[in-house]
């Protein structure tokens, strides 16, 4: 078992009742609404446009939280304050960091750049860690939740790459490098327990995991750049979200459920003002109540077509 907080996953929508059919006639009326607000639409993006990138989401049909009902996510006062948190936490990611380093955009990303390119997206702000937007030559984004692609001292802020301090942790763990080069030879992946572990061979065990100090300061411990649940968004990140939505004219909300207050918020302050909001998720969002027209249909089926009617040219390399 797990030896974290119990945690209550918020926001557990419902999966689609109904599967909008993405028609022609549908999708004239989100051209007509890019058309209408050009250059002053504002994209909100979670993690449903990267599953195609093959990083899994978390509510939906096949999402961490679904599958694994008993999952229980770290805290960040555990692992800023705990040490046995703090080694469990690396040696999950140690694995873990792994899909998110061989992950490439896909079309969706893509074509979410060339919408920007082409003058119909004023700017994005997206929930998702793995910078699979800016990948894909998106310029004016605002990572909401942070990246994983760097880690932070929580002590002094020294900050270095997260491929930088892969490479310290398989230097201090070589018995876990031989561990993933095993499983590697036979095409597997480590057994994930429902709580989100991985199952270990007989010999090792995560309170022997090893994970570096700081390199500056030489006494902190690193965090990635991440909100982890328990943890706050930075205030010059929640003041720029809101003053990109201030700045919007409408609203394009794809690929999530607005289960984070802090993505949901923006939604609604964007209602509050009278804002045009076109939702396009697979399965009921936080959001619903507050949309304008609200499709039940992935960012998959709805913004690839979009940006093909606006003369965007949109290639996915994870296509054979």
């Amino acid at each position: 078992m797990s030896r974290f907080a119990k945690v209550k996953i918020q926001g557990m929508y419902g999966l689609p009742k109904a599967h909008t059919a993405v028609t022609e006639a549908l999708l004239d009326s989100v051209e007509l609404f890019f058309r209408r607000h050009k250059g002053r639409v504002l994209g909100i993006t979670g993690a449903g446009v990267s599953v195609a990138s093959g990083i899994p989401d978390y509510r939906g049909p096949n999402g961490t939280y679904r599958v694994y009902g008993g999952y229980t996510p770290i805290l960040h006062h555990e692992l800023v304050l705990q040490h046995s948190s703090r080694q469990r936490y690396w040696a999950r990611s140690f694995f873990g960091i792994r899909p998110a380093f061989l992950a490439k955009p896909n079309k969706i990303h893509f074509a979410m750049a060339g919408l920007e390119q082409k003058g119909y997206l004023g700017g994005l702000i997206t929930q998702n860690v793995d910078s699979l937007h800016a990948q894909a030559g998106s310029k004016n984004v605002l990572e909401l939740h942070g990246t994983l692609k760097n880690v932070k001292c929580i002590d002094c802020g020294h900050t270095e790459p997260r491929a930088e301090f892969q490479k310290r942790l398989e230097e201090l763990n070589p018995q876990w490098v031989e561990f993933y080069q095993h499983m590697a030879n036979y095409g597997e992946e480590p057994a994930r327990r429902p709580d989100g572990d991985v199952e270990l061979p007989p010999g090792l065990r995560y309170d022997a995991f090893e994970y570096p100090k700081c390199k500056s300061c030489k006494a902190g411990h690193y965090m990635p750049t991440v909100i982890f649940f328990g943890g706050n968004v930075p205030d010059d990140v929640r003041i720029r979200s809101f003053e990109m939505v201030d700045q919007a004219e409408a609203l394009f909300v794809c690929g999530t459920s607005l289960a984070t207050f802090s993505a949901y918020r923006l939604v609604k302050h964007a209602h509050d003002m009278g804002r045009e909001i076109f939702v396009a998720n697979l399965g009921e969002t936080r959001g619903d109540k507050d949309a304008t027209v609200k499709l039940d249909a992935s960012a998959e089926e709805v913004v690839p077509p979009l940006a093909a009617r606006l003369g965007i040219k949109v290639t996915d390399p994870i296509d054979p």
